[in-house]
Order: C-alpha cells, then sequence, then structure tokens
C-alpha cells in the first residue's frame, strides 16, 4: 500500500508543478494587459501558488485524520454547503461575474464545497442505511408492500442528498457542475446498491429536464449545436497543430496572445500542447491515468463500506472532471466551463481537490491490506443485482 500512497502522492505533485509553470506561462500576457494585476506578470501564478500552500496544508491534514471523521461530519458539510448554495443567489452576498451568479464575497466558490459534500454525505447515507438499501426490491413496489421507511432511506433520501445540491447551482446557471456532481452521485449510488429501476427512470427525467432549460436558452443551445465551431475550441484545435511532437518552446505559445481568451484557465491545456507538445501531454495524462488507478485500488482496499464509497467517488470526481475539460478543448463535448484538475487557474476548485486527494491518501494509510480487494465485509452490493452482504 506504500507504493499506492507514493504513486498517487507523486501523480498530485506532477500535476501541481506543471499547473504552476504553464499558469506562468498562459497568464503573463493577459496579466500584463489587466488593470487588476497593476503590471505584474506574476500575479495570477503568485494566487494560485498561496491557495496551493492552503491546499497542501488540507491535504496533509486529511491525510493524517481517520477518513470516518469525514463521513461521521457529512451532515455538517453538506448543510453548510446547502446554505452558501442558497446565499450565492441572494443579492448583497453573491457575486455577479461574466453574467453568472456563482461565487460569495470575496471570491469564494460554494458549489466546488458541494461536490465533496455530495461525496461524503452520500457514503454515510449509503453505508447506515445499506439494510434498507437492500430491502428494496421491484416486486414489493410493485405491489405496494414496499415499506415506507425502506424506501425512503434506501433511495429517497440519497436522491434528495444529491439533488438538493444541484438545484440551486443549476439556478446559478452553472449547467457543467450540476451535470458532474449528478454524475458523480449516480456512480455512488450504483456502487453504493441503490437500485438501478430506481436510480435510472429519476435521472432519465432530471436529463430531459436540463435538455428543455438548455433547449430554451438560446446561447447555451448554440454551443451544443455548434460543437467544435466555438472559437475557444477552435483555437485550442489551432494550439495543438503549431505544437506538434515537439512544441514550440515554453513560453512562445502565438495562440495565448492575442487568439485565446482566458488561456490560463479552462483551456489551458492547449497552450500546454503548443509550448510543450505531444510529449508532455501525454505525460499528464499518464499522470492522470496513474492517479486514478491506484485511487480504484486504494479505494478497494478500504476498511469499511463508507470508505470505499468515498474513495470511490473522489476518483470519479477527479476522473470525470479531468475528462470533461479534455473533451471539450479537443471539440469531443459542447464547450463548457471545466477546469482542468490541479492545473486550471482556480483556488477554491485546486483546494478541495486537495483535500479530496488527502482523504484518498487516508484511506491508503488505513487500509486493510491482509484481505483481498473489494472483500465481501466491505464491497458494495452489486448494483444491478441485490445481495446480502457476508462477514
Amino acid at each position: 500500500m506504500k507504493k499506492s500512497f507514493a504513486a498517487i502522492l507523486v501523480s498530485v505533485l506532477f500535476l501541481l508543478g506543471l499547473g504552476l509553470v504553464m499558469l506562468y506561462s498562459a497568464s503573463y500576457p493577459y496579466a500584463q494587459k489587466a488593470s487588476l494585476c497593476h503590471g505584474d506578470l506574476y500575479w495570477f501564478v503568485k494566487r494560485q501558488a498561496a491557495w496551493c500552500v492552503i491546499g497542501l496544508i488540507g491535504l496533509l491534514i486529511a491525510t493524517k485524520l481517520d477518513y470516518n471523521l469525514w463521513v461521521k461530519a457529512a451532515w455538517v458539510f453538506w448543510i453548510a454547503a446547502f446554505i452558501m448554495l442558497v446565499l450565492v443567489l441572494v443579492p448583497g452576498f453573491g457575486m455577479k461575474i461574466n453574467g453568472a451568479r456563482r461565487w460569495l464575497k470575496p471570491g469564494f466558490q460554494p458549489s466546488e464545497f458541494g461536490k465533496i459534500a455530495v461525496i461524503f454525505t452520500l457514503a454515510w447515507c449509503l453505508d447506515r442505511y445499506r439494510g434498507s438499501i437492500q430491502n428494496v426490491r421491484f416486486w414489493d413496489c410493485i405491489r405496494f408492500k414496499q415499506k415506507l421507511s425502506d424506501l425512503a432511506r434506501g433511495f429517497v433520501l440519497p436522491m434528495s442528498v444529491t439533488g438538493l445540491i444541484v438545484l440551486p447551482i443549476m439556478f446559478e446557471t452553472d449547467v457543467g457542475t450540476s451535470v458532474l456532481i449528478g454524475v458523480v452521485g449516480l456512480c455512488m449510488m450504483l456502487l453504493g446498491g441503490v437500485r438501478w429501476w430506481l436510480v435510472l427512470p429519476s435521472y432519465g427525467v432530471a436529463g430531459w429536464v436540463v435538455y428543455e432549460y438548455l433547449h430554451r436558452d438560446p446561447v447555451r443551445w448554440a454551443r451544443i449545436t455548434n460543437i467544435g465551431l466555438d472559437i475557444q475550441q477552435v483555437q485550442a484545435k489551432a494550439a495543438f497543430a503549431l505544437g506538434g511532437l515537439k512544441g514550440v518552446g515554453l513560453g512562445l505559445s502565438r495562440i495565448k496572445e492575442h487568439y485565446l481568451p482566458l488561456a490560463f484557465s479552462d483551456f489551458i491545456a492547449p497552450i500546454i500542447g503548443e509550448e510543450l507538445g505531444l510529449g508532455w501531454m501525454l505525460a499528464m495524462l499518464v499522470a492522470f491515468m496513474v492517479l486514478i488507478a491506484f485511487g480504484v485500488y486504494v479505494s478497494s482496499r478500504a476498511r469499511e463500506h463508507a470508505g470505499y464509497l468515498v474513495g470511490m467517488g473522489v476518483v470519479t470526481l477527479i476522473g470525470l472532471q479531468a475528462f470533461i475539460n479534455l473533451a471539450v478543448v479537443t471539440s469531443c463535448i459542447p464547450n463548457k466551463g471545466m477546469p482542468l484538475p490541479f492545473i486550471s487557474y482556480g483556488g477554491t476548485d485546486l483546494c478541495v481537490l486537495l483535500v479530496c486527494v488527502g482523504v484518498l491518501l487516508s484511506i491508503a494509510r488505513h487500509a486493510d491490506t491482509s484481505a483481498p480487494a473489494l472483500a465481501p465485509a466491505r464491497r458494495a452490493t452489486n448494483p444491478f443485482k441485490a445481495r446480502t452482504l457476508h462477514g
């Protein structure tokens, strides 16, 4: 397990180092012109470095603490996240930037905090009410013989935990983060044993509501129908093409200078490809793959069912966020602002993800190395077939 611990930590540190270097390279043209930077070329990288230090302190604390403490305090996180998300929508508390109200003054983004709140609280619910989850049976529901208490604990509560966090984020007009949290919640519920024939239709209805919402918004619908034709995606493809195998050299990007606005944020990957070339892009992808693979392995060795669910929730969050970002910049999916984990500019997202990695490392520290992976005593039930846990 020490090797898994080291692999996760080294991968994250590599991504952080790459992120700070490329953040300076991608941000200094904008910092030179922006009035808030006062001509300081290092303005963005200094702020990101400060957030990085705070996040690493959080990572160390989370690594030292028993991860069960986070699960026990899950409802504190959830209630705090819900209150902050509601306050964002209240004039005087929330900040409106680029037409979206997603930040609390002086610049904290509660939706990022909502990610870990959902992970911890779902793990608490799915672990505490495993018996109720297993008792929810298809034919009992059809015949109206299902106990309402089992249905409430085994289905309604987990769905509410996710839905009540996603709803205010939707009102912030942050569809991408809403979908991200929703999919993480879906994966955790299926892994935790919630019946697929209840979860999937519910998510189908939610998907239809999102579709109708997007269809009625001309700006967002245009992004979906014009996939690959968005100006940022066009310039991102040009940056990758210019970079080729070896890149044009660190700091020598032409795209960031005049063609790709705010390249240090969600579209930092094309600048990596242009300046450093395909080799460094592949190294970045390998780092993410190592982090995800060892994260799944560590989660499968968790002592308790809750630890397994927390670990898998964290791995799903990081992996899915990275996938969405890279799919956007390569024009595989419509343009949606989603930061690249550990690399894009953004303090709240960086701190939250580093704390999540700390929780994952805590699971590794307390893992049961004597038992086989996914031992029945702590394994999640099969999401497609009800089974009784033994051990």
